[in-house]
């Protein structure tokens, strides 16, 4: 078993959104997105894995399959491999996303 308290990583930068290791192992990968209002993470995609965005506290806007989707804290989404997404904290708190991938 592994524990972490989130809050001794919530390390916000001024220059861009910035992720934060959490676990590691096989093929899953955990993460916290850490946005500052007004950051991105472009839209993209990934070929060999899923990945599930839980918000853990702000809110923002997901752009999934160019639909801009607002999410808020205690939402959660799925986005199979091939979706595009990308991510954008237009609020004016910081946003935190706990991001799980799955590799295939």
């Amino acid at each position: 078993m592994k524990k972490m308290n989130i809050s001794s990583i919530l390390d916000f930068t001024s220059e861009k959104s910035t992720r934060k290791a959490i676990f590691k192992e096989g093929r899953l990968d955990t993460g916290l997105l850490l946005y500052a209002p007004g950051q991105t993470t472009p839209v993209h995609k990934h070929a060999d894995l899923d990945e599930v965005f839980y918000v853990i506290s702000g809110e923002g806007i997901i752009t999934i399959n160019d639909e801009k989707v607002p999410v808020k804290e205690n939402d959660i989404i799925f986005s199979p491999m091939e979706e595009t997404h990308g991510f954008y904290n237009n609020s004016s708190e910081n946003w935190v996303v706990l991001q799980i991938k799955i590799e295939h």
